[in-house]
């Protein structure tokens, strides 16, 4: 059996829970096992050609399976998958900012859901370009777009957790 994470926009179709165990010997197999236990979810994960929705993001013990074989990755009893939706706020009235930046996570915060938080807590939209995490460190390339008064607030924040910010490119505005 593997272990689900399971976000909190899906929890009511899983009666609440924040973890489920679920077989599958892929990553496929064991979204199609989910819905036969929970009906509906597979809709919310995949797309009708059963590929992962482009906003959601499913990491197999903390690697991205973008970066493994996707849905084609293979599970065994034990494993940790995760799925995590892409968080976006509202659309910010005003001037809009997006501002590109590597992330560093010390090996503390390697675990903890910082981009479903700051999204959460600030007015701004995440989107994760890129991610490599492993036990030790987590490096993710992450755009946020918002006032720009909120994007700083969110990369303030991320500082005063102890994550080092880095500037991947030019900020654009519109």
């Amino acid at each position: 059996m593997v272990n689900v994470r399971i976000p909190q926009p899906l929890r009511k179709l899983t009666g609440g829970a924040s973890e489920v165990k679920v077989a599958g010997s892929t990553v496929i197999e064991l979204i199609d096992n989910l819905e036969k236990e929970y009906p509906g979810i597979k809709e919310r994960i995949c797309e009708d050609n059963g590929k992962v929705r482009r906003f959601v993001n499913i990491y197999v013990n903390n690697e991205d399976i973008r970066f493994l074989q996707s849905t084609d990755t293979a599970l065994k009893d034990g494993d940790e998958v995760s799925i995590i939706p892409a968080v976006a706020g509202g659309a910010p009235e005003g001037k809009r900012e997006k501002r590109k930046v590597y992330l560093t996570y010390p090996p503390r915060l390697v675990k903890e859901p910082l981009i479903y938080r700051v999204g959460r807590k600030f007015k701004v939209i995440t989107n994760i370009r890129s991610a490599s995490i492993s036990d030790k460190i987590g490096l993710v390339a992450l755009e946020l777009e918002g006032k720009r008064s909120e994007v700083e607030r969110a990369l303030q924040w991320f500082r005063r957790k102890g994550v080092k910010v880095e500037p991947i490119e030019q900020d654009v505005v519109e």
